[in-house]
Formats: structure tokens, C-alpha cells, sequence
């Protein structure tokens, strides 16, 4: 039991000794830019990811040696290319909207210069956009839908964020996937049948901090 003690105690100066040399750098305000891949997961649906882009701003704080907290907001434009109904032509759809996250970001070497980052983000979007496209025209893979029931879109859902992050604590190269967990579409068929459609992206940019 004595030595339990004294080995507890030794740990605990060491740590002690560890926090003392630890300088924090917290509440650091960065801005960002990234590109953006959309994909739509449907059976219902056949699609392609098409380049989009985004801009956050966020604080980074450092909460120890091994971990930060990241809290961001971004604003995305989101573009995704649908396969229209019995033809190979493919039609342009966008989507506007923004995303707030919360990610936990670890140090497996104890310093800034990567960090593995994961949480979890609050998405609102809005509608697909068509832009100069004819909405009485379909998609689909077996069974039709029209681009104009197609739009509706279910307009909050909760994101899963995963990814990594490389740089010093003033400029850092970014890359993350994000998935959401619940139903995407609001829409039917031609037939009345529900869709169903879950959305995910690869972002990659950029982060610039004061």
C-alpha cells in the first residue's frame, strides 16, 4: 500500500511539474475556406459529387499537451450531379446552407502540428436548387421522380465530423469527412413511395488564426 502511495504521488509531481512548463494558447479566432464533395446515398437515386466550396469561422483552444477544442461555424454551397431519368444526362443541383461544430481535436504527439479531430455538428440546409432547369424533367434509377418533388429537403439534421488537421498554431491545412445520420429527403416518388437519402462530404482547405 505504501508504495501504491508513493508511486501515486510521484505521478502526480510529474504531472504537476508537466502542467507548470504547459503554456496554453486559448480562444485563438480563425477563418477558413475549403472545397467541398457532396454525395448522396439513395437507391433511388443515382448521382455524382461535384466540386463545392465553404467558408467558417471558428476558435481554437488548447485544453492540454494531447488535446484542443475546435467550435466553428461554416456557411457551404454544396453542388451534387443528378442522373437524369432513363438517359445518361446528368443535371446540375446545389445546395445552400450552414454547419456548427464541436471537435474534439487529439495531439498524438503532443504538440500542433496534427491533430486527429472528430465531433459532432448541427446542419440546416435548404432545398436543392435548380438553376435554369426545366423542374418537369425526372430523375431516378427504377422508378421516376420530379426534379420539382425532388427539392424537398428535410431542413435539420445532426452530423458526425471526422478528419485531420496539419500546420502550426497561426496556419493549418484541413481535411474532414462529414457524415449525417438522419434522412436527408423530403420528396416522393411518381408512384407515392417516400425517398429516402443520406448526405455526406470530404472537405479540404484551409485555416488562418489571430
Amino acid at each position: 500500500m505504501k508504495r501504491i502511495v508513493i508511486c501515486f504521488l510521484m505521478i502526480y509531481a510529474l504531472n504537476q511539474v508537466d502542467a507548470q512548463r504547459f503554456s496554453s494558447k486559448i480562444n485563438r479566432l480563425g477563418v477558413g475556406a475549403d472545397a467541398t464533395f457532396l454525395q448522396l446515398e439513395s437507391n433511388a437515386i443515382n448521382s455524382e459529387a461535384k466540386l463545392g466550396y465553404a467558408g467558417s469561422l471558428e476558435t481554437r483552444g488548447e485544453l492540454s499537451r494531447n488535446f484542443d477544442i475546435i467550435y466553428a461555424i461554416g456557411i457551404f454551397n454544396h453542388n451534387l450531379l443528378l442522373e437524369e431519368f432513363a438517359t445518361p444526362d446528368l443535371i446540375e443541383a446545389s445546395m445552400l446552407g450552414a454547419e456548427v461544430k464541436l471537435l474534439f481535436a487529439y495531439r498524438p504527439f503532443k504538440n500542433e502540428y496534427i491533430t486527429i479531430e472528430a465531433g459532432p455538428a448541427l446542419m440546416l440546409n435548404g432545398e436543392f436548387k435548380l438553376d435554369d432547369v426545366d423542374k418537369s424533367r425526372f430523375i431516378g434509377s427504377e422508378v421516376s421522380v420530379s426534379l420539382e418533388e425532388f427539392q424537398k429537403t428535410n431542413p435539420i439534421n445532426l452530423n458526425g465530423v471526422i478528419g485531420l488537421s496539419a500546420g502550426t498554431n497561426t496556419i493549418r491545412v484541413t481535411a474532414h469527412y462529414h457524415y449525417a445520420f438522419f434522412d436527408a429527403l423530403d420528396s416522393v416518388d411518381t408512384t407515392g413511395k417516400e425517398l429516402e437519402g443520406k448526405l455526406s462530404y470530404l472537405s479540404a482547405g484551409l485555416r488562418f488564426y489571430f
